[in-house]
């Protein structure tokens, strides 16, 4: 999911659009759409109740238990007994997962396909449950806030264990897939593989990251920056159950406010949570925090395009931070802290990674 970075760094950050351009340049205009009749609107929002019905369903797969059910092959009645459901609901939920080729049926037996798989392991269903519990959580709470009056612009404020307990889960299967990646970034491996190496986590949450980076390379320590109470405690009892309370300190502090100096090989920031009043010191202050030859792995919602995921991510980022910066915004931002070089990861994913490196010493002139 990260990217090939020594070949970033040979060529260039212009080449993979992080020229001069300005923020406008990188969003294509909208074009209006008057053609559309009552019936078109109502189409849409038919598409809108098959894909929240479809969200649920599939949630619901991973909730009853029934996407574990399916590492082996059973038959509908047995499935059925063995989760003290109506065999016709079972039938039903196949359905759905049939519908998105995730099943295999064979002399009456159902199987999960070899893409689903990896999912139905106790981990791999955790991670399937998450990826919709969170957002499923989320636009509830957004709607319930939005009706009451009391919706505000503040940043994550969730005080919501299944939707902080949900994140974090996310946080862990991202962190575990890009671990293969790291190699990439240049000289970054063998300083997180050396004894003293130091990772500083902001907005850690439920800590999932520094977890999972942390179980990665064995003398890794982090600094995990939760400011908010709740997630901060569910953190600190995350790393208990890690057995890692020796090597993750968790940090009720606000990224703008450190004051380290030289102390980490690695930094991960998701920008979005930070509002636009906070973003320039917080970089100046991760900036100083990093040893020179370190990196900053900044994630980045993508919304460069018109359309209807662009649009969204607009929304989460809005929710999450009361911005809507994008990549365009943050790459100078980063240059001006003193970030070179600044490099965008490849890919059309709604999440996008920039990886900024504070220079070597050597780099100097």
């Amino acid at each position: 999911m990260l990217w090939r970075a020594y070949a970033l760094l040979s060529h260039g950050g212009d080449r993979f659009g992080l020229g001069s351009v300005g923020p406008g340049s990188w969003r294509m205009p909208a074009i209006p759409i008057t053609f559309r009749k009552s019936s078109d609107v109502l189409k849409v929002l038919e598409e809108a109740d098959t894909a929240i019905w479809s969200a649920s369903a599939l949630s619901a797969c991973a909730e009853s238990g029934l996407l574990i059910r399916l590492r082996h092959p059973a038959t509908v009645g047995d499935l059925a007994s063995a989760l003290s459901l109506a065999p016709a609901l079972v039938q039903t939920l196949l359905d759905a997962l049939a519908a998105f080729g995730f099943v295999t049926w064979h002399d009456g037996r159902v199987q999960a396909s070899p893409v689903l798989m990896p999912f139905t392991s106790s981990e791999g269903a955790e991670t399937f449950k998450a990826a919709l519990r969170a957002p499923l959580l989320q636009t509830e709470d957004f709607r319930h806030r939005l009706k009451a009056g009391n919706l505000s612009l503040d940043g994550w404020s969730h005080t919501d264990d299944a939707i902080i307990e949900a994140q974090g889960t996310l946080t862990r299967h991202w962190t575990t897939r890009a671990l293969p990646k790291l190699k990439f970034l240049p000289g970054l491996v063998p300083k997180l593989e050396a004894p003293g190496a130091a990772l500083l986590d902001v907005g850690a949450g439920a800590a999932g990251l520094s977890i999972a980076l942390c179980r990665h390379f064995p003398h890794l320590s982090a600094v995990a920056l939760e400011p908010a109470p709740h997630p901060a405690e569910l953190g600190e009892r995350h790393v208990r159950q890690a057995g890692l309370a020796s090597r993750i300190a968790i940090h009720r502090e606000r990224v703008e406010e450190i004051q380290e100096d030289r102390a980490f090989d690695l930094a991960f920031l998701p920008q979005m949570f930070l509002p636009d009043a906070v973003i320039e010191e917080a970089l100046r202050r991760i900036f100083r925090a990093l040893k020179p030859g370190g990196w900053l792995l900044v994630a980045a919602l993508s919304h460069e395009a018109p359309g209807t995921a662009s649009a969204v991510n607009r929304l989460k980022n809005l929710l999450w931070g009361g911005n809507t910066r994008d990549v365009a915004r943050i790459k100078p931002l980063l240059e001006s802290a003193g970030f070179d070089p600044v490099i965008r990861a490849p890919g059309r994913q709604s999440l996008r990674m920039i990886c900024a490196r504070r220079p070597n010493l050597r780099d100097l002139p």
